[in-house]
């Protein structure tokens, strides 16, 4: 299938089985950009039809990581602790400032790459 009929399709998809609301822009950058990961990363021009359903979850994976970050973020600093002092209070918490829904998404497509090597071409070097 098509680039632009892959993207569609998979909206299509995510929105039909997502009950929340969702921002058209952000889910349409999410799927555009799994698209164009996937066909890069398959060095293809045509989108692999079997894909969609994995892509679907995907998408929707992404969305659910997205919503706990974000519900984390009303909540006060958490996680692992590197150090404790007792007096004057200080607390360190073991965390990188790294935006934990981008690494996530990285996770995932890794994930995602043993389905995507079925698909995958050679490519010849000049």
């Amino acid at each position: 299938m098509e680039k632009q009929e892959a993207i569609r399709v998979i909206t299509e998809k995510v929105r039909l089985l997502e009950s929340r609301p969702l921002s058209e822009a952000l889910l349409s950058f999410y799927v555009e950009k799994l698209v164009a990961d996937i066909l890069d990363y398959c060095h293809r021009a045509d989108f692999p039809e079997p894909l969609v359903y994995s892509a679907v979850d995907l998408i929707r994976k992404r969305l659910a990581d997205e919503d706990m970050a974000s519900d984390e973020l009303g909540v006060q600093a958490s996680g692992p602790l590197s150090s404790v002092k007792m007096d004057d209070t200080e607390f360190k918490f073991a965390v990188s400032n790294i935006d934990p829904t981008g690494c996530l998404a990285d996770l995932d497509f890794a994930t995602l790459k043993p389905k995507l090597n079925r698909w995958r071409k050679v490519v010849s070097l000049p």
